[in-house]
């Protein structure tokens, strides 16, 4: 029997031999791979937990999120007579229309007389494209004119024609013409914003539009109707008719 136990151990022997190893190396071998498979069970411990939390936090949003869809709002009916409305809104609209149009720059020219296009109704429309998107915005960029158009808000007033079913608001201030990096002489100057109402929807709450424009030099005698505003055409600067 100890024969036979000296023979398989001088076996195993010559294996390890054949086989380039000996148990010195076995063991480092052994020692390396559970140093990695340590490394790697503790990356696997980590994940597990972070896995977890992010299935559970996957689960509620899933089972407590509300499904949005967003349908667009439909036109609402309705239409506000010019009575119905306060100056106020007129104001707005009016400010808003007259500093579009008279407050720009070479480079914003174009974007601000195209805002202000769609606040304006027939026969104003058609005028503003004639005068204003086919002459005057060509003659600015040309000339790098800039202007800018300092409302005097304690001088604006609101002249209402019943019978004409519209309003008209003065806006005077003083205006700032620059050609380049050139100033020229600073003028009195007065806008005049005619407006009625048209039914409204959403992208026009009170449907407040301007249907004529006036910008003088000079005030006007009156506010009055639409023979008034033509008489004093001669000293208006790049008329929109109605």
């Amino acid at each position: 029997m100890a024969a036979k136990s000296k023979e398989s151990s001088g076996a195993d022997r010559k294996l390890e031999i054949v086989d380039g190893r000996t148990g010195e190396d076995s063991v480092k071998v052994w020692e390396r791979y559970r140093e990695k498979a340590h490394f790697w069970r503790a990356i696997a411990l980590l994940q597990s937990p972070l896995a977890v939390v992010a299935l559970l936090v996957a689960l509620s949003m899933y089972f407590s999120g509300d499904t949005i869809v967003e349908v667009p709002e439909r036109p609402q009916p309705g239409h506000y007579s010019v009575k119905k409305l306060p100056d106020s809104e007129f104001i707005h609209v009016a400010v808003e229309v007259a500093n579009l149009i008279t407050t720009f720059t070479p480079a914003t020219v174009d974007r601000q007389f195209k805002a202000a296009r769609k606040y304006l109704w027939e026969p104003a429309l058609t005028q503003f494209e004639t005068d204003k998107i086919k002459t005057e915005l060509r003659m600015i960029q040309q000339t790098a004119r800039s202007q800018l158009f300092f409302i005097d808000t304690k001088q604006v007033k609101v002249e209402r024609r019943p019978e004409l079913d519209s309003v008209v608001v003065r806006l005077p201030g003083k205006r700032q013409k620059l050609i380049g990096n050139r100033a020229l002489p600073e003028d009195e100057f007065v806008a005049y914003v005619r407006m009625t109402t048209i039914p409204r929807n959403v992208y026009n709450e009170y449907g407040i539009v301007v249907t004529d424009m006036r910008f003088e030099e000079r005030e006007l005698p009156t506010l009055g109707g639409r023979a008034e505003v033509e008489e004093a055409q001669p000293a208006a600067e790049s008329p929109t008719k109605e």
